[in-house]
């Protein structure tokens, strides 16, 4: 006959999860207290300090992933049948939030809001089984780019990535579409579009001359030819200085609500991190742009 543990995964959870707000930080004799009186689990403060170790972790981290993959599950408006043209898909976002200053050698800050101390939590997860790709907690100025690029490691032929502006790199997307890997990614304002000039100008020997080979795309023309709401697709595209991307470009004019919001975001940063945006940066912030070498005919450029 099995013996019935003192200390069960419940127990842990309830700890964890339930009776405490701040397990890292009570006394275990408080945490063994408030264990017995919610569950009447008797537990000493030796047996509990043993039994929060990495095993502990994994289990919490396991109910995280389960929670997570039901909630996504619920909100998750991509449709049934991306499943069956992706092995994953992978999402891959941050959150930074400020720490006591006492902790800035560990966690420095970004910086902005005379914040000298911060932690960001990076986290890539897989969209349709709930799984934690990458997951990292480090200090608030750790940069995303970087964290995007160690990413790649994990790759599989047939993976989505959707990834948001700050992890934006032609480099990384240049590798994923090598490796057989999908991606959406947002594309910085600043960054030169190009399509194919239809009339180039030749040499006499026939060859085309390099710089009549390509037409820069104007952003700001776009820009004033979109209603706002309505989007614009560039399906053969060629993305950088040197043209090493292509992929599709899909604009979208963001509607007058979504622009409001997006200048007070402008306005903020200015303020915060004492940096002032040109004019031209501010009139194209009414678009949102993205890149992607999915397949127009498995995803039109409205559902991306």
């Amino acid at each position: 006959i099995k013996r019935k543990r003192k200390f069960s995964g419940s127990d842990l959870a309830t700890i964890c999860i339930w009776i405490s707000q701040r397990v890292a930080s009570d006394p275990l004799v408080r945490l063994c207290s408030r264990l017995h009186a919610a569950t009447g689990t008797l537990l000493s403060p030796e047996g509990l300090n043993k039994r929060l170790n990495a095993k502990a972790v994994l289990f919490l981290k396991h109910i995280f992933s389960l929670l997570l993959q039901q909630k996504v599950c619920e909100q998750t408006q991509i449709s049934n049948h991306l499943f069956s043209y992706f092995q994953r898909i992978r999402i891959l976002d941050a959150t930074v939030f400020q720490a006591p200053s006492a902790l800035e050698d560990v966690y420095p800050g970004s910086g902005g809001c005379a914040q000298t101390a911060g932690i960001k939590i990076q986290l890539e997860y897989d969209l349709h089984s709930g799984e934690f790709l990458n997951f990292q907690v480090g200090p608030g100025k750790n940069n995303d780019k970087t964290f995007g690029t160690e990413c790649l490691n994990t790759l599989r032929p047939g993976d989505l990535c959707i990834r948001d502006l700050s992890y934006f790199s032609l480099e990384d997307l240049d590798q994923m579409d090598q490796r057989g890997t999908y991606y959406i990614s947002r594309l910085k304002l600043n960054t030169n579009v190009y399509v194919k000039n239809p009339d180039p100008e030749y040499f006499k020997n026939g060859a085309i001359k390099k710089q009549s080979e390509y037409i820069q795309v104007d952003v700001k023309q776009i820009l004033k030819q979109l209603q706002p709401g309505e989007t614009f697709e560039l399906k053969h595209a060629y993305i950088g200085d040197k043209q090493q991307l292509f992929a599709r470009v899909i604009f979208n004019r963001l509607t007058e609500e979504q622009l409001q919001k997006r200048r007070a975001k402008i306005a903020e940063k200015e303020k915060s991190k004492n940096r002032t945006y040109s004019e031209k940066s501010k009139l194209v912030a009414g678009l949102n742009v993205y890149v992607t070498n999915i397949p127009w005919e498995w995803v039109p450029m409205e559902q991306v």
